[in-house]
């Protein structure tokens, strides 16, 4: 005999709520997620599950729900953004239509990170068609804008809710990644004199000055490789672009470069920026010029034990699914954990269907069989960990 949870789980219907999230353009820029967050807010308003819209900016919403259990316990936090990067270019199918080829779900999106976001949407209602048994809250945060600025994050933590535990669906292929690198982003500005090139004698140019601070960079750089986390590795430094003048035959007054710093537990945004000050600002004074930094994205880095309660229930509910256990490893790119488990202290885990190999790339695709394994495993941990 069938339990109710087979009774009310369909594949087919689980693949058609992902395939129209897909084919809900929320592509960032220029940010436009309301499209998505409308389709699933009346999704579970037809099954009577109430859902909130709040708004970090117009037409870029975050959606809130939340499922109350049968007695009192704890809260589990489902979690996963609603935008997605450009289409680009080259794409073998229409990527916004949402096309199945040999057991796969192409579009923009798949994996980066519609399906993880279908996938625990569909757990939650056929919970709900449950009677949510369960004890607790299972609570659904979908936000808006992890791809750029992170908006919507900032603004559920000026209007945070309470949880024990959350899940990020970013795509794993199913294994438990259980911390990630943070970022820092600096942009650093040197000035000169604009002048004709071919006439001035002694040229106030700004880009030998950025040359001179790029070359003041290389210690710090080497420095950091070789500081090691056990599991994260080495924190890192590069310069990722620059740009500067405005002609070939004007001398230029500005010259700009974007850093990407890779930061590990431990540093915070105040420590990395002063490390950063104090070597600009030594070449800066011995090579006799000014310069600016704009300090103007830190995500700092997450991790969460591998003993932690909710890995374990995690790899059993996987286990359970799946037949095998998954590996439980980190997460090789930047996702919106440490605003949860840094900034709220919410212990976090990173876990969903699709590869990251996938993420912004053209013909992205994910597995079907991962997109319904995942549903039915974020159904597992709910009721294993909300008791």
């Amino acid at each position: 005999m069938k339990n109710p949870w087979q009774e009310v789980f369909d594949e087919q219907e689980l693949l058609e709520i992902t395939c129209g999230l897909i084919r809900c353009q929320s592509v960032n820029p220029p940010g436009y997620e309301e499209v998505a967050a409308r389709y699933i807010y009346e999704l579970l308003q037809r099954e009577g599950i109430n859902a909130e819209m709040q708004w970090p900016a117009p037409g870029r919403p975050n959606l809130t729900a939340a499922l109350k259990g049968q007695k009192e316990g704890p809260r589990l936090l489902f979690n996963g953004h609603l935008d997605v990067v450009p289409a680009g270019e080259n794409w073998s199918v229409d990527p916004f239509s949402a096309v199945i080829q040999e057991g796969r779900l192409i579009g923009r999106g798949a994996a980066d990170m519609k399906s993880g976001v279908a996938a625990m949407l569909y757990a939650a209602i056929c919970l709900h068609r449950c009677g949510n048994p369960f004890a607790g809250e299972l609570i659904l945060f979908f936000n808006a804008d992890e791809e750029r600025v992170n908006l919507g994050m900032r603004h559920f933590l000026e209007h945070p809710l309470a949880a024990d535990y959350a899940v990020i669906g970013e795509p794993t292929e199913l294994d438990i990644c259980i911390a990630h690198k943070g970022i820092g982003r600096y942009r650093v500005r040197t000035s000169g004199i604009a002048a004709h090139a071919g006439k001035v004698k002694e040229p106030d140019n700004a880009i030998p000055k950025m040359a001179l601070l790029i070359e003041g960079l290389e210690p710090l750089r080497h420095e950091l490789q070789e500081r090691v986390h056990p599991l994260l590795g080495s924190p890192s430094l590069n310069v990722t672009q620059i740009k500067g003048g405005t002609a070939p035959n004007i001398v230029p007054q500005s010259c700009e470069i974007e850093i990407d710093r890779r930061v590990i537990p431990g540093e915070t945004r105040e420590s990395v920026l002063e490390q950063l000050s104090q070597v600009v600002e030594s070449v800066a004074a011995a090579g006799g010029f000014v310069y600016e930094i704009e300090d103007y994205l830190f995500i700092p880095a997450t991790m969460i034990e591998q003993d932690h309660p909710l890995v374990l229930e995690l790899a059993n509910a996987v286990k359970s699914v799946r037949g095998t256990g998954p590996e439980v490893t980190i997460f090789e790119a930047s996702c919106e954990a440490p605003f949860l488990s840094v900034n709220l202290g919410i212990p976090t885990v990173i876990f969903g269907p699709g590869s990251l190999l996938q993420a912004h790339v053209k013909d992205e695709h994910v597995p079907i069989s991962q997109l319904i394994e995942a549903s039915k495993i974020y159904r597992e941990l709910a009721m294993s960990i909300l008791q």
